[in-house]
């Protein structure tokens, strides 16, 4: 259902961008004394280099799932003493919760089509060893994992309020104890609005698989007066 809504933003914003692309054309109208002649020329919003930054929040997917749980996945080494044993008798686990996938990015391109920089990825799940009778907290069993991932945005379709991209983006990930490699790539994602803009994004890796968040834009440099 989730990845449903995603889908329907998306959509939403194509229809956007349909209506972008209508609006950034010019029509010339020439009348002769026997001929009308009309021209359609499409007119591009003039380009300034520009620096993007980016905070996000996305679904449990594979990947996530893995950094956040590690032990679903992996057969780790689970044997206990009889001791250790006696002191889990009176006690429970409670559920592990995802906590999401949050991301931070920032990204400069200086063309059209183009963007690169870098994003950092936080994700994790909560879970707490507690006493049988009382309840009370005994062992936090949470788990925490932080990615940094150089990040590359191919822009394939540009207007000044509407935009469709794809990325990839291949670094590293640790859990605070180990380090392993991690990557990220965004099959279909568009942004919608100006200096101040919303974004979604349907992809797969360790920022989940459907992603939503908002972002600030501005240029890098001073726009000439005319």
């Amino acid at each position: 259902m989730r990845n449903l809504k995603i889908l329907a933003l998306l959509l939403v914003a194509l229809a956007m961008a349909s209506e972008s692309a209508a609006q950034g054309r010019t029509k010339t109208v020439i009348n002769t004394d026997s001929t009308t002649v009309i021209t359609t020329v499409r007119v591009l919003p003039r380009f300034y280099p520009k620096h993007d930054l980016r905070v996000g929040v996305g679904a449990a997917n594979f990947t996530t799932s893995m950094a956040a749980d590690p032990e679903q996945w992996f057969d780790y080494d689970t044997q206990t003493s009889f001791r250790e044993n006696m002191e889990r008798a009176d006690t429970y686990c409670t559920p592990r919760i995802f906590i999401g996938s949050y991301s931070l990015s920032y990204t400069y391109y200086d063309r059209r089509w183009l963007q690169y920089g870098g994003t950092v990825s936080f994700t994790g799940s909560t879970c707490w060893r507690k006493d049988s009778v009382t309840g009370d907290k005994i062992k936090n069993l949470s788990y925490y994992s932080l990615a940094v991932v150089p990040t590359v945005r191919f822009i394939w379709y540009y207007r000044e309020k509407v935009q469709l991209y794809s990325s990839l983006s291949l670094g590293v990930i640790t859990s605070f104890d180990s380090v392993s490699v991690t990557g990220d790539a965004t099959l279909l994602g568009c942004s919608f609005g100006g200096r101040l803009f919303g974004f979604v994004e349907l992809g797969a890796g360790i920022m989940g698989s459907t992603r939503v968040g908002i972002g600030y834009r501005f240029d890098a440099t001073k726009k000439s007066k005319k």
